[in-house]
């Protein structure tokens, strides 16, 4: 077999001989805790956290038994907590929900960082939002692995506060489908740099409304990788987490979970298919709530992602558009609807249209 010669900083090694990375396969632990009244704690985190460590068995790591294939936790925004840690830089919050926070993964390289914050600096400005500024994110990495610190991001998060939304009934939306379309832009912009340029660029999370840590991690690894997570101030109604077990994609801090919607356990069959047909449309695609920025964060899938990633890179543009996350999401996995004699009219006719706009992500 010949060695094909090329450099990765993420991802799986290039097809070559016979091996080729689209025959991998993923199985993973996924857990969720929420308050059912929607009051947020500390406490949550906390309990979503054992939750991960429960999971671990479900996870998998290296030769190195202290890189893992990746884990992580999605909360919402902790106001308190972002509100204090913004007030010791000397920056000052909007209120809640008039502001977005974002985890970023950003190159060690100091010129390549600077040149990607200089990016967002100038489409958040475009885009008519405020850089409110950056945070360095807080992290221990001594328990991790040579493998895992290797590749290892810089870790920032960045606020952007909320532009003139006067008048608008549905600004919270507004400005969230804001936030989604600077991330998109900076996304495509650092995907046109050079290789070496765009290494370890990545966002987990940019919303008003929710926040990830995650990384190349073991489940038991999150907790010490960020204090933030310690903090008695950052509270959640909710917490969704992830332990990997990367079949499908090789490990990699981006291919953690959780993604911005959704963390999943197993894998999607008919993924080329699926990628394939998202592709071609997007020529037709038209959206009232986009308008023109429909054009500015094509294409919707992002290169290099697992199935996982891939998937949410859909729902999360399927929900941008104007859609309910129920409905968006029925699009995409709809039941075995043809023969199912005791199905209502309603519900029939719900899938049967939209067969007819969407294949189903298997």
């Amino acid at each position: 077999m010949t060695h094909k010669s090329s450099v990765h900083t993420q991802g799986p090694p290039d097809a070559q001989g016979l091996y080729d990375p689209r025959h991998e396969h993923d199985a993973c632990g996924v857990g969720f805790v929420a308050h059912v009244k929607g009051q947020k704690s500390h406490a949550i985190v906390r309990q979503a956290l054992q939750v991960l460590i429960n999971l671990l068995h479900r996870g998998a790591c290296g030769c190195e038994a202290n890189t893992g294939d990746g884990a992580g936790i999605l909360i919402q925004m902790p106001d308190r907590f972002l509100r204090k840690e913004a007030a010791r830089l000397g920056l000052a919050l909007p209120p809640a929900r008039h502001y977005g926070a974002g985890f970023v993964f950003l190159p060690r390289d100091a010129d390549r960082r600077a040149e990607i914050e200089a990016l967002f600096a100038r489409i958040v400005a475009e885009e008519g939002q405020q850089l409110i500024g950056w945070r360095d994110v807080p992290t221990d990495d001594s328990g991790l692995g040579p493998s895992a610190v290797a590749v290892e991001p810089v870790f920032r998060q960045i606020f952007i506060g909320r532009g003139d939304a006067e008048g608008r009934a549905d600004a919270d939306r507004w400005f969230e489908r804001k936030l989604y379309v600077i991330r998109k832009r900076v996304e495509h912009a650092v995907d046109a740099l050079p290789l070496a340029d765009r290494s370890s660029f990545y966002v987990p999370s940019l919303s008003s409304r929710t926040l990830i840590y995650k990384g190349m991690l073991t489940a038991n690894q999150i907790d010490p990788m960020f204090p933030d997570l310690d903090d008695p101030d950052v509270e959640s109604a909710l917490a969704l987490v992830h332990q990997r077990f990367s079949t499908n994609t090789f490990p990699s801090w981006p291919l953690a979970h959780p993604y911005r919607f959704v963390a999943h356990n197993g894998e999607i069959n008919t993924l080329r298919g699926n990628i394939n047909w998202m592709k071609a449309r997007e020529a037709l695609l038209d959206s009232e709530v986009f308008g023109e920025d429909l054009a500015r964060i094509l294409p919707i899938i992002r290169e290099g992602g697992s199935d996982t990633a891939i998937f949410d890179n859909v729902l999360e543009f399927l929900v941008m558009a104007g859609r309910s996350l129920p409905h968006a999401l029925l699009m995409m996995i709809p039941e075995p609807w043809q023969n199912h004699e005791s199905m209502s009219p309603e519900l029939r006719a719900f899938y049967e249209y939209h067969s007819s706009l969407m294949e189903p992500w298997d």
